[in-house]
């Protein structure tokens, strides 16, 4: 009698970018049975999209952009591109086949769309470019005493460097200087983490700025005035946070992420939403089962596994693991910390902040650098798609605050806050209070893992779930990472490679975001 081959089972934990991408793709080149264990109702994750009567909210803001081909193109399955948004695409880059329009691509189905990048500074009632551009208005807005300190606390950094970034703050001062750094980058970026930067790891820094300095700033300024038909959409040679234009959904990253679970259930996946891992069971140095608990139901259930592709976060993993880690490991791993976050959103009939025309502001997001206000940014939704907005006649901004899950913030009683984001807007003058039509309070937590405290002992941690033949790790939480949409789609990529040829070697999966010129863009553009 021939014994039929036992369909191997994968479990992916989470339905964000990184799930999603893992599930589609190991559906499209395997025969295993892949099931999605969502802890909520939604799908995306911190991409998701949340509707407030018609008002679209995008959580933090996701500009679709990256630096790898098969990213860019792999979104265009599920969202192409319009034959003459391509056309326009294809004037701000040198190579127009990185981005392919679609061929036959039904004419319904909804397109990405081609967006402006635009965002300022708002500091001492001012606005300025951001990234700041060292220019004639960056100089009248700052002052000429200013500015000279500026350039001579930069001139002192390159003489004088820190030779150990023991910190954040030190990352900031060698690239541009103590004036600059304490004028643009230190309060706001307390803001975000709750933490002075003498207590950040300088490595937040080296992935989320990477080689931006003022140098490139300043090429890149002067670069955009001589020469504009030079300008590239998502380039190789040009820094993610200088692109000009980007890709955008027009109801929001969510639109494309749902789209995109709706093709993985069509190749055979099940996705299950309100569905928490609250146990991983090890054996022999892999995982055997997982325990389950709906949400809705209150069901408790145990699943054998074949593969475990993780992009929950790691201190619940850790936490969850049985039997324990080695007590060194489990100690650094259930004491990593994140960063929350809440967005109130403010529909209104006017902006009482304009450009010096008259004309409406045009910014995606302004960040707030004033040092009384609690408000981090504000996201200007209706600059990013006019769909995000029920009535188009409307103005629906979102006022983004940072904090911790239960501290004052977090725990405020919703009226409360929708007058605290009303209150701090007004003060800086970029709405009138009595313009407020409806507002609303989204909660988003773990929505940033922090670079602080137990951080440090981090590859403890790393080294251990990596020895575990069957663990894969992935996504932004999945391997406590400050991960791009992208990143998170790239780590979804290697580890279903890695899957596919039976390897377990990690590194490359850790080297994306990493690097100046990201490893994927290595490892696995096709």
């Amino acid at each position: 009698m021939i014994q039929e081959e036992k369909i191997e089972t994968a479990v992916i934990i989470g339905a964000g970018p990184a799930g999603l991408t893992a599930a589609y793709e190991l559906a499209t080149n395997s025969d295993k049975k892949i099931i999605v264990l969502e802890a909520t109702d939604a799908i995306g994750g911190i991409s998701k999209t949340v509707d407030y009567k018609g008002n679209k909210i995008d959580i933090g803001g996701h500009r679709f952009f990256s630096k790898s081909d098969w990213v860019l193109n792999w979104w265009q399955q599920f969202m192409p591109i319009s034959e003459k948004q391509h056309a326009f695409i294809s004037t701000y880059q040198n190579n127009t086949k990185r981005i392919l329009p679609k061929k036959n691509a039904d004419p319904e189905a909804p397109k990405m769309e081609v967006r402006p990048r635009k965002s300022r500074i708002y500091y001492n009632n001012k606005l300025f470019d951001y990234p700041v551009k060292v220019n004639l208005k960056t100089l009248q807005g700052l002052g000429l005493a200013k500015s000279a300190k500026i350039a001579a606390s930069l001139t002192r950094s390159k003489m004088q460097p820190f030779k150990k970034e023991e910190n954040l703050e030190h990352f900031f001062i060698n690239r541009f200087g103590k004036e600059l750094y304490e004028t643009f980058f230190k309060s706001y970026t307390q803001k975000v983490w709750g933490k002075p930067c003498t207590e950040i790891s300088a490595e937040w820094g080296r992935q989320r700025v990477k080689s931006l300095s003022p140098k490139k700033i300043l090429s890149h300024y002067f670069n955009t005035i001589l020469f504009p038909s030079k300008q590239k959409f998502a380039s190789d040679d040009v820094e993610q946070s200088l692109t000009e234009y980007f890709l955008y959904p027009p109801k929001g990253p969510g639109q494309l992420w749902e789209i995109v679970a709706e093709k993985c259930k069509e190749k055979g996946v099940e996705i299950r939403r309100n569905s928490c891992v609250e146990q991983v069971i090890l054996d022999d140095n892999k995982v055997r089962k997982i325990r389950v608990k709906n949400q809705e139901s209150k069901e408790d259930y145990q699943m054998e596994v074949d593969y475990l592709i993780s992009s929950m976060p790691i201190k619940k993993l850790v936490d969850g693991i049985t039997p324990p880690l080695p007590k060194s490991v489990k100690a650094v791993g259930t004491r990593l910390e994140y960063r929350d976050f809440l967005i109130v959103g403010i529909l209104l009939d006017d902006l009482l902040l304009k450009e010096k025309d008259g004309s409406s502001i045009k910014d995606n997001w302004l960040y707030i650098q004033d040092k009384g206000l609690q408000v981090g940014r504000v996201q200007l939704f209706h600059n990013w798609s006019k769909d995000l907005v029920a009535n188009q006649n409307n103005y629906w901004i979102g006022a983004e605050y940072f904090c911790n899950e239960g501290d004052e913030l977090w725990e405020m009683e919703e009226q409360k806050m929708k007058a605290l984001a009303v209150k701090e807007l007004a003060k800086i003058g970029l709405i009138e209070s009595n313009k407020v039509k409806d507002s609303v309070v989204v909660k988003m937590s773990k929505a940033y893992p922090s670079y602080i405290g137990a951080y440090n002992d981090f590859e403890l941690v790393k080294e251990h779930l990596s020895n575990i033949n069957n663990l894969y790790l992935m996504g932004r939480n999945g391997m406590h990472k400050y991960n791009n949409q992208d990143h998170s789609m790239l780590t979804a990529k290697t580890v279903v490679d890695m899957i596919l040829e039976q390897s377990n070697d990690t590194q490359q999966l850790w080297e994306i975001n990493t690097e100046q010129e990201y490893q994927e863009a290595k490892a696995v553009t096709q």
